[in-house]
């Protein structure tokens, strides 16, 4: 699977334990907080992201616009409530059904029942 070479970076505002869900399906998987990295602004952190080759997992709305100015990848959780038990499954389908291009920007908005995808 192409995504195994991936790299994923949890920002602040995802519960911490999805964490967890990553590496299960052996995927290398951060946090800002690991990288010490809470804080920091949304430009910083995409610099950060394109440095680093991450695919940055948030709920920051603001994500939806700046994945483009910056030319990053973004999975951007709109599921509410924001809960682990909310979030598990929907993200668990995507992680196991990926089929996205990893060589190009993209926004990922993973709803409860449903995928959008922008590129």
């Amino acid at each position: 699977m192409v995504l195994k070479k991936a790299k994923f970076l949890l920002d602040e505002n995802v519960p911490l334990k999805l964490k967890q869900l990553f590496t299960s399906h052996n995927l290398s998987c951060d946090t800002v907080r690991d990288l010490q990295w809470l804080g920091i602004r949304n430009g910083a952190l995409s610099q950060k992201v394109i440095a680093e080759s991450y695919i940055l997992v948030t709920r920051d709305k603001d994500f939806t616009f700046l994945w483009e100015k910056y030319s990053i990848q973004v999975i951007y959780l709109s599921i509410e409530p924001a809960l682990l038990s909310s979030i598990t499954p929907p993200l668990e389908l995507l992680l196991s059904s990926w089929h996205y291009d990893l060589n190009h920007p993209f926004l990922l908005i993973l709803q409860t029942d449903s995928i959008r995808f922008r590129k």
